[in-house]
């Protein structure tokens, strides 16, 4: 019973930093969402060695498309406004990101032999661009809600900012904007009663009969979002590969602003459209997402030290050089290593023990209560 306590409380201290849930009213939908978002984001890392299959980066674009826009959409509804934001979002999040850019930093330098960083933690390696720019957005919040449609400034934002070309991703700024107005749609899409009572009556009626119809017709709405992702995988096999980085201006991708920007705003609509969808189509009760959600922190994290150490010890090998003959043969592997990855990962005792390695750090840097 304390492992599943302490678990919990870990995964909360990220997603949920100001809300106290009994395992009674736990929203097992969210955490079923995160549990398919973070399998995707595992299922990217390892098929992206393999983008030279004519299907396969399309297919590794529409991952992009769903798993962290779905990631930061979560952790957009799960964030709120106190007196402790600031201070939760410090020890949740901005400790984290800096504890474990030192240890890939450490990881890289002796098991890989690389270079050390010119600019250690003002690039995030590893993926941990999340966690900054989610610091940044969870810190910011208080703020954010107090501007006037500040949804659309930042759809704005997130537009306009692929004009400015930046020779690194400092941050996770570009990233961060580009995925803020989807943090900010999750914060609203739990008070979304509230925003619909502040509207015009009319466009209210038309939100909520739309909600109902896609809540009581889910297999047409099933049908619809596969239709419209397989449409989405034939308009993206013409998009340059660096585009879904996020982290390139339209300049350095060798685009006009103009179709920069339209191409931008296909992408982050898709996504927002795709997350609503999933967001309704997702089961409220446990399956075996669960547990995977529940973990999903340590397995955002410690998955790249399998896939780098795959990368470099195995697909490097004459062994591993096999794969890249036979795309089916590629999927076989990528399907088998992206399950061992997550089962492992999602295990209790990963995450407790990955709470306590922080906790120990958190309470060297900030007072006790």
């Amino acid at each position: 019973m304390t492992k599943n306590i302490n678990t919990e409380n870990f995964h909360n201290s990220i997603t949920r930093p100001n809300t106290k849930f009994k395992k009674s009213q736990r929203l097992f939908k969210y955490d079923n969402l995160r549990g398919f978002a973070i399998i995707l984001v595992v299922f990217f890392h390892v098929l992206d060695s393999f983008f030279q299959f004519p299907f396969y980066r399309p297919l590794g674009q529409i991952t992009l498309v769903i798993a962290m826009p779905l990631l930061f959409f979560i952790s957009g509804y799960f964030s709120k406004v106190d007196e402790n934001t600031q201070i939760k979002a410090f020890k949740g999040l901005f400790i984290p990101f800096i504890l474990f850019c030192t240890l890939w930093i450490a990881f890289s330098f002796f098991v890989f032999g690389s270079n050390l960083p010119k600019t250690p933690y003002l690039v995030p390696a590893a993926g941990l661009w999340y966690l900054i720019t989610l610091f940044f957005m969870r810190s910011f919040l208080p703020v954010f809600t107090k501007i006037k449609h500040v949804f659309w400034i930042m759809v704005a934002l997130a537009l306009l900012i692929g004009l400015i070309s930046l020779k690194s991703n400092f941050l996770g700024i570009l990233k961060g904007l580009y995925y803020l107005p989807i943090f900010m749609l999750g914060y609203y899409f739990r008070n979304s009663d509230d925003y619909l009572n502040s509207i015009n009556v009319k466009l209210k009626n038309i939100l909520l009969k739309l909600r109902d119809f896609i809540i009581n017709n889910k297999l047409l709405i099933i049908i619809f979002l596969g239709l419209f992702l397989l449409a989405l995988s034939f308009i993206f096999s013409d998009f340059p590969k660096n585009f879904f980085s996020f982290e390139k201006g339209y300049v350095q991708l060798d685009l006009g602003k103009k179709i920069g920007m339209l191409m931008r705003t296909l992408t982050l609509f898709s996504s927002i459209i795709t997350v609503i969808l999933l967001t309704y189509l997702m089961p409220n009760k446990k399956t075996f997402l669960t547990k995977i959600g529940v973990n999903s922190l340590a397995i955002y994290i410690l998955h790249f030290y399998f896939t780098r150490s795959l990368k470099n010890f195995f697909l490097d090998s004459s062994l591993g050089q096999l794969l890249f003959t036979n795309p089916y043969l590629a999927f076989l592997y990528v399907t088998i290593v992206t399950a061992f990855i997550v089962f492992i990962l999602s295990r209790d005792i990963v995450t407790i023990y990955m709470k306590k390695f922080i906790d120990f750090f958190v309470n060297l840097v900030v007072k006790p209560n």
